[in-house]
């Protein structure tokens, strides 16, 4: 039981450690030219701070360069203007790539990309999409989280 504790200490202290590694300022934290129409963030500390002042949920994207299917989301569903419409007003949308960050990809419990993960600023779990979604099921999807 003591290990088991230590290991989670030590995973903890190691994302928080990370997490301050690699944070960049509010104003570089967004990206408009990522995917045409969304307001896209990397730096999931900032999204958490932002979701809790602006009452929004994190919408976590764990991607990664090899993904074919994270390319087609991005492309195809991420670009659809009513998935946007969605997205803008109740989420924030953040990038994780699972190679760079697996710390944050192992505490969240995601295992393939593309997984989204929605949660509050708080980091309480609200929800959770595995894998690809046309537009018109990714929609279907949304529209259940609460």
């Amino acid at each position: 039981m003591e290990l088991k504790n230590l290991f989670i200490i030590s995973l903890i202290t190691l994302f928080l450690i990370g997490g301050f590694i690699v944070s960049v300022s509010a104003e570089n934290a967004y990206d408009d030219q990522y995917i045409d129409g969304l307001n896209v963030s990397f730096d999931l500390e900032q999204s958490l701070k932002d979701a809790k002042l602006e009452n929004k949920t994190v919408m976590i994207i764990f991607d990664q360069s090899s993904c074919v299917y994270c390319e087609i989301l991005k492309e195809n569903t991420l670009t659809d203007s009513k998935v946007q419409d969605v997205i803008n007003e109740k989420y924030i949308p953040t990038i994780v790539d699972v190679n760079k960050n697996p710390m944050i990809a192992s505490y969240y419990n995601v295992y393939g990309t593309p997984t989204m993960v929605f949660v509050s600023g708080d980091e309480d779990f609200v929800y959770q999409i595995d894998g690809y979604l046309d537009p018109e099921e990714f929609l279907d999807e949304l529209n259940q989280i609460e």
